[in-house]
């Protein structure tokens, strides 16, 4: 879209000058004629928007843009040089803006490229991320139904959890196994396009290596706590700090001298699940270890203090066990993570346990970690939560009931 003929001719013969890439150009001169011409077929794949038109101007042509083509990526490319506006647009949804007389046309190119490639890929993750949220919701929509169903049904609950499993491992491979020929496919034109000398193409194939790998990490992270959020617990006595310790000797990326874990021990033994501290334990650990401000190595330490807890009333329904009448309240131990890392701002710190929050997506992850660890801790009866400030670090907690002292 640009006003000037003479400007759009020049625009066009650059860009085919680059040999980058054949394009095909529409020219409009008006934002009327460019609502007419984006119901043609076929579909344009981007929209080069100047903001000095007959009928529209300014801020006004990105925002009535980006609303009447919400489907098309769009380059603002206007000889209005203002930060102000470029910062609006980018706000708005626009995919870059630049300046006439500022970019050159192989500039511009890599931009359209940049923008068409960036859209298809948002939209494929959009549209995984939509099936993975209804699979989420039907595994809690059937989840349930069996809680309905178990009164009545208790003889086929064990059928029906079976039929759960199945269709977990459905999801997986439905969900999983497309991403992974995405990756197959990407790595072997990584390959083939090693030497032909488009550095533009390699950037391409590494952001869909990328966004495949994240997108099959978070499919494994939803069923994980789906997994956890389903599983009935058996809490037997863990001894906490002999499971740490080899949780941390197992893990290469645990290891001095790159990262420092202390556990100031005794650790006292827990009442809790194994597969499920062990799950807790790794995820507060490789959390502790990533989001450290670049250049600091990272340092974490581990410690425990003991309180009485509160006696439950005999119809609780957390799945917890109620204190006997008169018995003293059960020991509570509270596990302790101390890191080193850029710390959470206290507004964010209550929903950093909900599924899906990245509060610095600079750093990789899915958002779910956190979820699968609070989940965990209260199908054992306990509780979970953090204190933190910006810059100074944070220091996770768990709460579990001691375990019984073994009687020799």
């Amino acid at each position: 879209m640009e006003d000037s003929a003479s400007d759009a001719a020049l625009l066009q013969e650059s860009l085919t000058e680059t040999g980058l890439g054949a394009f095909g150009f529409t020219h409009v001169e008006s934002w009327a004629d460019a609502l007419q011409s984006m119901g043609q077929e076929p579909p344009f794949d981007v929209l080069l928007l100047d903001l000095s038109l007959p009928d529209i101007s300014g801020r006004e042509t990105f925002v009535r843009a980006r609303a009447d083509a919400p489907h098309l990526p769009i380059v603002v490319l206007t000889g209005q040089a203002n930060e102000a506006d470029g910062l609006e647009a980018v706000r708005q949804g626009i995919q870059d803006y630049l300046v006439k007389g500022q970019a050159d046309a192989r500039q511009i190119v890599r931009v359209i490229r940049y923008a068409i490639e960036r859209k298809r890929v948002e939209d494929a993750l959009k549209h995984t991320e939509e099936a993975l949220r209804e699979s989420e919701r039907q595994l809690i929509q059937a989840n349930q139904d069996l809680e309905r169903r178990v009164a009545e049904r208790t003889a086929s609950l064990e059928e029906t959890i079976n039929d759960l499993e199945d269709f977990s491992h459905s999801i997986t491979h439905d969900l999983r196994a497309p991403l992974r020929a995405i990756r197959s496919f990407a790595e072997i034109l990584r390959g083939e396009c090693g030497d032909c000398g488009r550095p533009e193409a390699q950037e391409h194939i590494d952001r869909i290596v990328t966004a495949a790998s994240r997108m099959d990490k978070l499919i494994q992270d939803v069923l994980q706590y789906s997994r956890v959020a389903r599983s009935q617990m058996r809490l037997v006595p863990v001894d906490a700090e002999k499971l740490l310790r080899g949780i941390i000797d197992t893990y290469p990326a645990f290891q001095p001298p790159q990262v420092e874990i202390q556990i100031k021990g005794p650790l006292p033994r827990v009442l809790g699940n194994e597969a499920a501290l062990t799950q807790c334990f790794s995820n507060l650990l490789g959390n502790a270890i990533k989001f450290v401000a670049p250049g600091i190595r990272p340092e974490v330490r581990i410690w425990a203090e003991q309180a009485s807890g509160e006696c439950k009333m005999q119809n609780a329904e957390d799945g917890t066990t109620p204190c006997a009448p008169g018995s003293a309240p059960p020991l509570i131990v509270r596990l302790w993570f101390a890191d080193n890392g850029v710390g959470i701002p206290k507004e964010a710190q209550e929903r950093i346990f909900r599924m899906f929050q990245r509060l610095d997506r600079s750093y990789d992850g899915t958002g779910v970690g956190l979820t699968v660890v609070r989940k965990a801790v209260e199908k054992m009866g306990g509780r979970v939560g953090l204190e933190s400030e910006p810059g100074n670090g944070s220091r996770f907690w768990l709460e579990l009931k001691a375990a019984a002292k073994a009687v020799g």
